[in-house]
């Protein structure tokens, strides 16, 4: 198994470079590779404009790189999205690499008659989230259930991926026993490859 993993969190001490840290740490584990894209520290371009619009044109180029990022997702079986929950939504890094890398085209099409058709051959996707809001809180209000609707059923259901593991872990500024059960938690998912 080969793993892509995607991080969006412009501090390096945060608590999401914690969690990619313990996944990294059961992956090894398990004996898989993988490979890590730190969103900000790469300095991943968000903004869709120009080319990227090619993707609605036939036989038009994308981005250079467009093709390197979607080329990292080709080669991996899993991908991994380590981020925190702002404002009901991932960071607009994160949200930018949805929109410039799952491209028409590449991870669904459209059909003449208008018919969707997913695209992406990825076997795994884990969604590890943060938050300071109380579980309780986003599981009462409903927030925890739009957030898995939007982005494993709205994203990447709709792009052919059938196994899609997300967790969102509440109170990470407040919580210091939850913080250390949720990286256990997720060093135990990395060990299972």
């Amino acid at each position: 198994m080969r793993w892509y993993i995607l991080l969006a969190h412009p501090n390096p001490g945060s608590f999401n470079h914690a969690v990619c840290k313990a996944l990294v740490e059961g992956l090894e584990l398990a004996g898989v590779t993988y490979e890590i894209n730190d969103l900000y520290a790469t300095r991943f371009n968000p903004i869709m404009a120009g080319d990227d619009f090619n993707q609605f044109e036939d036989g038009r180029a994308l981005p250079a790189d467009v093709l390197a990022e979607q080329a990292k997702v080709e080669r991996a079986d899993c991908l991994a999205l380590i981020y925190p929950v702002w404002w009901n939504e991932a960071p607009a890094i994160l949200k930018g690499w949805f929109d410039r890398i799952l491209s028409k085209g590449w991870a669904y099409d459209i059909t003449a008659d208008g018919d969707f058709i997913p695209l992406l051959k990825l076997k795994k996707i884990i969604i590890l989230n943060t938050a300071d809001n109380p579980t309780q809180l986003l599981e009462d209000s409903g927030l925890n259930a739009a957030a898995s609707l939007t982005k494993a059923d709205g994203t990447f259901t709709f792009c052919g991926v059938a196994d899609i593991d997300h967790r969102i872990i509440g109170e990470v500024s407040s919580d210091e026993q939850r913080r250390k059960r949720f990286l256990k938690e997720v060093k135990e998912l990395g060990k299972l490859g």
